[in-house]
């Protein structure tokens, strides 16, 4: 009898010692299961960061040139700030290599390599690939050792029709309010704030652009009130610090708010080009600056009363007011705005913002 019960005993023990090992293989299994499919999904996030970073930072590279297209494309595979966080992967232990890019003039459109020119390639795509070294799933067959892991983004300039923050106090009027260009040439030197009426036919009493255009309205000099008011003071603060925000912002179509009155901005605009990093650029194509010589205005149709047709993007030159409150404020029309950009965007005209769309 007593040998009986030994023997059922010991049988009962193999038989939980069998259970408890095939038990720890299966846990085990999930174990390395969930390790190498968590290891999969970490890097597929780091490289889906690395991506939209990447394409947001390049989409403001983008001019409409073709050395647009080449910084954009550098910065879409280096990422943004070379050596930060951002562009590793691996628990932050490996830099994101291999990554491709390609431009498109719609985001939904053909995305290509190497576009012909830059005139209007907007949108740029990243696309980031690693290879996942995996340790546990290989034991089942047909796993590889590795897996490759894919994200991808897609960034450029998105147009806006609308702008309530960092437009400058003033509204040139459009030569054609039905060209896309507003009638301007870029290069050319335009008004920003006009002399007197009276002074308006003499030298120095308007800019090259407008020689023989006359705006609307005897009273006007150009002036408009995107949130600082009529006086000097407010005009001062919208010129140096962009510190207005207008809420609602300022649309396509909306009836612009004319400042009448001399007002002195001379100082204000001097100030406000002093405060650029390149003092020396004569025109816009050789300016490497911080964008402090840069406005954004809304174009107006030079209507009774003024509608805003569009935005576009002023440089200003030395001395934009000349030494007398009498002198026109001339600038050079760029184009198409970006905004916190300093380059001019790649479209021909129009306000754009960078944005992911995908």
């Amino acid at each position: 009898m007593r040998h009986a019960r030994l023997r059922r005993s010991g049988r009962k023990r193999g038989f939980v010692l069998v259970t408890t090992a095939i038990s720890l293989v299966g846990l085990l299994g999930l174990i390395g299961l969930g390790t190498d499919v968590g290891r999969i999904y970490v890097a597929r996030n780091e490289l889906q960061v690395f991506a939209d970073e990447a394409a947001l930072a390049a989409g403001f590279e983008l001019d409409g040139t073709l050395n647009g297209i080449q910084r954009a494309r550098d910065v879409g595979k280096a990422g943004p700030g070379s050596g930060t966080a951002v562009n590793h992967w691996n628990f932050g232990t490996q830099t994101v290599s291999n990554v491709t890019t390609q431009f498109a003039t719609d985001p939904h459109g053909i995305f290509i390599d190497t576009p012909a020119s830059g005139t209007g390639y907007r949108f740029i795509k990243v696309q980031a690939t690693a290879s996942v070294k995996l340790y546990f799933l290989p034991v089942v067959p047909g796993i590889s050792r590795t897996q490759l892991v894919t994200a991808s983004s897609i960034a450029g300039q998105c147009q806006q029709e609308a702008l309530g923050d960092g437009l400058a106090p003033f509204s040139p009027d459009a030569h054609d309010p039905l060209s896309p260009s507003f009638g301007f040439t870029s290069g050319q030197l335009y008004t920003l704030r006009w002399a007197p009426p009276g002074q308006r036919n003499k030298e120095s009493g308007n800019c090259p652009g407008d020689i023989g255009y006359d705006p609307n309205g005897t009273g006007d000099r150009g002036y408009i009130d995107v949130g600082q008011g009529s006086g000097n003071a407010g005009l001062r603060d919208a010129i140096v610090n962009n510190t207005y925000n207008l809420t609602p912002p300022l649309e396509v179509g909306d009836t612009i708010t004319e400042v009448d009155g001399q007002k002195a901005v001379n100082a204000a605009m001097t100030e406000r080009f002093g405060q650029d990093s390149d003092l020396q650029a004569a025109t816009f194509s050789q300016y490497h600056g911080n964008g402090r010589r840069l406005f954004t205005v809304a174009v107006n149709d030079a209507g009774t009363p003024s509608k805003i047709v569009g935005f576009a993007l002023f440089f200003l030159q030395p001395s934009p007011c000349g030494t007398k409150n009498t002198s026109a404020c001339c600038a050079e029309y760029v184009g198409s705005a970006v905004t916190g950009s300093t380059r001019k965007g790649a479209a021909a005209s129009g306000l754009f913002a960078v944005q992911l769309v995908q």
